[in-house]
């Protein structure tokens, strides 16, 4: 396919670009500064600001389907104005999908969130994103799949492991999503489809429920040696693990997250072993390779 991806630049949209390209997928990414990624430098860029109409129009031309990402959020450093996320993510999302009614796209990925809701504006903007999705899938019959991400914003090494356990997911699995959303509205495996994007640890409701109780000989089980680990580097465990039922994004999608704390245990133990400082290091939601 032809693929369209907004906010190309960003951490999530960087790594969606790289798994559309493994998956021979031909990318066109949008975004008011180019990727510096030295992988993505020779792919297709155009400069588009998803408020603007012309900039989108132009953008969706001559593609078979769009991925759109671009969004601010409201943990973004620096933060940004209220004003700014709800023109970007409410009036971007409208001229996106109005850009692809237009050219008659009828693939199309949009990323929304775990914090759709009604707290804040950043979750406001999500629920009228999906309730844009609905409407345009409504008038135009296209295959539009919402994805609800969880959070893979960087964070230092250490606490994205944690954080892995609660509402934390590894960018690659965002991007395994994606790809797999955008190749099942392309083969209509659905018209209008909703899933959960998260971390899944593959642990039983037991110990889920009661990770402070169970937590440690669960990961003694899945990591020999955890325990130290986990109390050298000051790693607290959560009283209770969040996981989700994944199973209708399995059946659909054919996607299943890859990537638990237990591959985190696994490396820190890795890196731990050969007396790797991993203090300063930060990852883009994803284990790094040492």
């Amino acid at each position: 396919m032809n693929v369209l991806v907004t906010g190309a630049s960003g951490n999530g949209g960087q790594a969606v670009c790289r798994a559309l390209l493994q998956a021979g997928h031909r990318i066109r990414m949008a975004d008011v500064m180019p990727s510096q990624a030295a992988d993505l430098a020779t792919s297709e860029f155009v400069r588009c600001d998803t408020r603007t109409a012309s900039d989108v129009r132009q953008a969706v031309r001559g593609m078979d389907g769009v991925i759109h990402l671009a969004a601010w959020h409201c943990a973004h450093q620096p933060p940004v104005s209220d004003d700014t996320i709800f023109a970007v993510n409410v009036d971007g999302t409208y001229n996106v999908l109005e850009a692809c009614r237009q050219e008659g796209i009828r693939s199309i990925v949009y990323a929304s969130s775990m914090a759709y809701g009604w707290w804040s504006v950043y979750g406001v903007s999500k629920v009228i994103g999906e309730d844009l999705c609905r409407a345009y899938h409504e008038m135009t019959g296209a295959s539009i799949a919402m994805l609800r991400y969880h959070e893979f914003i960087p964070r230092p090494y250490l606490e994205f492991g944690a954080r892995l356990l609660r509402n934390g997911v590894d960018r690659r699995d965002v991007a395994s999503a994606t790809v797999k959303a955008l190749e099942g509205a392309d083969r209509q495996a659905f018209g209008l489809f909703r899933t959960v994007v998260h971390t899944d640890h593959g642990m039983p409701e037991q110990v889920r429920a009661d990770f402070a109780r169970h937590g440690l000989d669960w990961c003694e089980q899945q990591v020999p040696g955890s325990s130290a680990l986990l109390a050298k580097y000051a790693i607290e465990l959560p009283e209770e693990v969040e996981q989700h039922d994944l199973s209708e994004a399995r059946r659909i999608l054919g996607w299943q997250p890859q990537v638990g704390f237990a591959d985190f245990l696994k490396d820190l133990k890795r890196r731990d072993e050969l007396g790797i400082d991993v203090s300063g290091l930060i990852v883009p939601s994803e284990l790094p390779q040492a």
